[in-house]
């Protein structure tokens, strides 16, 4: 799936503003609760401000999963957004953006990225990095987002639990991680930052579109847990409101994130 439905134009995120709101933290327990500490207590937060952390301790994934960081071998970052006059019932669109945009970041790096729903990004069928949004809210508007990103890039071994299920950058590029854990943080922001200023985050169609395209397993017979079963499904794409459409015995079904797991 080509990205070019995202063209980037100019960034008012430019690599040095980012840089200047850029928090670099030796250790942290989480760079996302970090970050919404912050935001209780200082206003305003410039918009892009992030945290990155060189050790993360208690990183926090989906489903209340924790996060495995090494030292200086994981990108560890959150940074805060405020989408002006945005809806909880769009939430999803954020993700989705997102999810595009790290896509779009690693694909620069490597080849055959894909988004496993609703927030990984895969590669070869394991996991990359993953992506957490905790929104904040006003009424039935999202006031601000912390988005924290975990990607793997200086990896050479992982622990046996989770070795055939998680990659890094150096795993699948030996030659490419050859820069700061920095660099790359300042690099996924600006295509991030890059993407959200030029797509319209309320054109479900056009994000929906983009996302399902770069869905992982899409189309493709394969095996999930289903309410303590193990069945065989197809999946179909994601809805608007980000659940997941999988065909299982002939018949499609609709799924939220505790609904179904997908067995690797």
């Amino acid at each position: 799936m080509s990205l070019n439905i995202f063209p980037l134009q100019n960034n008012t995120f430019s690599r040095l503003y980012l840089r200047q709101n850029l928090i670099v933290l030796e250790e942290v327990t989480s760079t996302n609760d970090y970050l919404k500490q912050l935001l209780s207590n200082i206003k305003p937060l410039p918009e892009a401000t992030a945290i990155m952390a060189t050790h993360q301790v208690k990183g926090k994934g989906q489903r209340g999963n924790s996060w495995l960081d090494k030292p200086s071998e994981t990108l560890a970052i959150s940074f805060a957004l405020y989408p002006k006059d945005f809806s909880t019932h769009q939430s999803f669109n954020l993700n989705m953006l997102v999810c595009l945009a790290v896509q779009r970041w690693a694909s620069a790096l490597l080849p055959d990225v894909q988004i496993k729903w609703p927030n990984d990004i895969y590669i070869h069928g394991k996991k990359l990095g993953g992506i957490l949004i905790e929104n904040q809210l006003s009424g039935h508007h999202i006031r601000s987002s912390v988005i924290g990103i975990g990607i793997n890039i200086k990896q050479q071994t992982f622990p046996i639990v989770i070795q055939n299920k998680a990659t890094s950058l150096y795993l699948e590029k030996p030659t490419t991680p050859t820069k700061p854990i920095e660099h790359y943080g300042l690099s996924l922001l600006s295509t991030i930052t890059a993407c959200y200023e030029n797509i319209d985050l309320k054109d479900t169609q056009q994000l929906l579109d983009a996302y399902n395209n770069s869905l992982f397993r899409k189309g493709i017979p394969a095996i999930y847990e289903v309410e303590g079963k193990t069945v065989t499904g197809i999946i179909q794409g994601v809805k608007s409101d980000g659940k997941l459409n999988i065909v299982i015995d002939n018949q499609e079904r609709l799924f939220d994130l505790q609904g179904i797991r997908f067995k690797l």
